[in-house]
Parts: C-alpha cells; sequence; structure tokens
C-alpha cells in the first residue's frame, strides 16, 4: 500500500485490504476516501467505501443520502439564475418549471389569430427601424432614452429574424410552439449565445414569453425521474409599443359600450352593499377605481334625467337615491373627492 493510503485514517489490515482483494486500485480507494471526506464536511451521511466503489448496494431507508452526497460533490450554485432541484441522475430542473401536460401548461399556451400573427410581422420590421432611430437621436443627443427606448435600441436584426421565423413555425401548431434552441439556431443561421441574447430581448420588449418544462416518468427499472424539456412559447404585441410604431387599434365603439355598461353595472352593485362591504369589493388599482366612480357618475346623471321625466308621470315608482352625490350627502355611496389624484376613495 502506498504512503498516501497508509496516512489515510484508514487502518492497512480494515476494509482496505478486502477491497483491494477484490480487485479495486489504490486510486479508486483514494477517489472513495476523498469523497467520504467531503460527505463528513458537508454534514451528509457518509456512504461506505463498498458502496461507494460499487461493490454493495446502500441498504438505507432514506432516499435522499445519494442526492445529498451527489450535492456535497457537485455543489448548489448561488446566486444568478434561479435553480431547482438534482435529480439523481444529476439532470438539473430549473426552478419555476411547468411539468408537461399539466394544467398550467395548457393555460399558458396560446394560439395566435392571423390578424395578430399579420401585425406581429410588420411590429418586427418597425420595431427595427424604431431602435435605430432612437440609437442615432441618443448620439446626436437629441434625446434622452426612456427604459423602454433603452430595450427598443438592442433590437436588432437577429431579434427580427427570431421573431419571424417562430411566427411562422408557430402557424398550424395551435399555439404550441416548443422549439429547443439547436431548433432555432436552424432556423435562423444564428449562434446560440445570439438566439439567447435575442431571446431575451424579445422578452424585455413583451414580444414573445415562454415558461420552462420538465417531463416526469416513472418506471421500476429507474423509478420516478424528471428531465428538463423546451420550452413553451407564446407572443404578444404590447399595447404602448403598437402605439409607438403605428399599430394600435382603437377599441371599437361596440366593445366601448359593452364596457362601459359593464363598469356602470357593477357601480349599481356597489351602490346597494354596506360601506365596510364596499370597500372590501373596491379595486385596489387606483385606474380601475376611477373608471368605476366615473361609471357611477354617467349612472347617476343618466338616472337623474330619468327622475325628472317621471315627476309628471302618475303611478310611477320611484327611481332608488343617486348612487353619486356631492359632499355632504350622507346616503351617497361616493364622496366628493371621487376623482382625487390618488384615485376614488368610498365614503
Amino acid at each position: 500500500m502506498d504512503f498516501t493510503l497508509r496516512q489515510s485514517t484508514v487502518p492497512a489490515d480494515s476494509v482496505v485490504d478486502e477491497l483491494r482483494a477484490e480487485g479495486i486500485s489504490y486510486e479508486d480507494i483514494r477517489t472513495a476516501l476523498d469523497l467520504q471526506a467531503t460527505q463528513r464536511q458537508s454534514g451528509v451521511p457518509v456512504l461506505p467505501l463498498r458502496v461507494i466503489c460499487g461493490l454493495e448496494q446502500h441498504k438505507s431507508t432514506s432516499s435522499n443520502v445519494l442526492l445529498n452526497a451527489t450535492r456535497a460533490i457537485v455543489g448548489t450554485p448561488k446566486g444568478g439564475r434561479p435553480t431547482g432541484g438534482l435529480h439523481i441522475t444529476r439532470r438539473k430542473i430549473w426552478a419555476n418549471s411547468v411539468r408537461t401536460e399539466s394544467a398550467e401548461e395548457a393555460d399558458f399556451a396560446q394560439r395566435l389569430g392571423n390578424d395578430l400573427r399579420k401585425r406581429l410581422y410588420v411590429a418586427g420590421e418597425l420595431t427595427f427601424n424604431l431602435g435605430r432611430k432612437l440609437a442615432s437621436e441618443a448620439r446626436a443627443g437629441l434625446r434622452t432614452l426612456t427604459e423602454r427606448e433603452e430595450a427598443l435600441v438592442q433590437f436588432t436584426q437577429s431579434c427580427q429574424r427570431v421573431l419571424t421565423a417562430m411566427l411562422r413555425r408557430e402557424q398550424g401548431r395551435k399555439g404550441w410552439l416548443t422549439p429547443d434552441y439547436e431548433a432555432i439556431m436552424s432556423w435562423t443561421g444564428l449562434s446560440r449565445s445570439t438566439v439567447h441574447r435575442s431571446l431575451g430581448i424579445l422578452k424585455a420588449i413583451g414580444l414573445v414569453d415562454w415558461i420552462r418544462r420538465f417531463i416526469y416518468s416513472r418506471d421500476d427499472t429507474n423509478g420516478a425521474r424528471s428531465e428538463q424539456t423546451s420550452n413553451l412559447y407564446r407572443f404578444a404585441l404590447p399595447q404602448w409599443l403598437a402605439k409607438l410604431i403605428g399599430l394600435h387599434v382603437p377599441i371599437p365603439d361596440d366593445e366601448e359600450v359593452r364596457r362601459e355598461t359593464v363598469l356602470e353595472d357593477h357601480a349599481a352593485m356597489l351602490a346597494n352593499t354596506s360601506g365596510g362591504e364596499r370597500r372590501r369589493l373596491m379595486p385596489e388599482d387606483p385606474k380601475a377605481r376611477t373608471d368605476l366612480a366615473n361609471a357611477a357618475f354617467r349612472l347617476d346623471q343618466r338616472q337623474r334625467l330619468e327622475l325628472a321625466a317621471r315627476e309628471c308621470q302618475k303611478n310611477t315608482a320611484p327611481l332608488r337615491k343617486s348612487i353619486y352625490s356631492k359632499k355632504g350627502e350622507a346616503e351617497s355611496a361616493w364622496t366628493a373627492d371621487t376623482f382625487s389624484p390618488n384615485g376614488p376613495r368610498l365614503a
């Protein structure tokens, strides 16, 4: 036995000699001893030398022993990208990954309509041209770029190529676009790093989004297995970007009327509740609260006109009291500072 093994904590006439008798080399024994030392320092259960060398199977009932030993050797990354679990096969599963064929995966999938797909094709070209213009003006000192404009400046021809290629392949897949990086590289002729950077820019702008996915399987031979698979992608055209590049589509009149009707019905419902219940049901978003207060004001004005028209009619049931009033009317559902800068506030 060489000097390194004799200096170890294992005596010469112990299990080391048994391992040598069964054909295990000094180098393999030294590696096994180093692994045991690492396990002790990491605070995880220490595997027997015969198990590490493959002569016996581990008989512990704990399923985490080998997993913890593997983590002690490989280490757990800190900071940067979020990490998930590490299977016994040393296959990483990124955090926030969604299992394939799950409800979360189905909810994320979104089929593109032909109109939106055409607008996204045009948006790619217009965004690239706008990014070049903004970069030129910034270099000339003509303007200071906002955070969104800085993202548009990063939109290169590679981003446009990736977006166009993915839009073409999405058609016919009914929203289930799941290419890996190698597939996108073959579609565009770009390198892996360029594809990665382009996707990040597209996501920052809001044109592309995705979720990570993993496959779960179980059999008698390998037991439960989880393996990372390709991402699921979907597309969108943000309203702020559509306005900047001239692709904003105004809301149709009938849709606007429908939205106003829904808001007025919501305001009428709140007017019939108690003060505490009304405060609980009011939306937290300041804009939504203001829209709701405006709807209450429109409904109030219309009902005042109807009430004036009914004054000269006999045998007509009176309308209920106003749901909007000025300061001092205690029966009102709204206060006079409904339209304050901080949004509507209930009485």
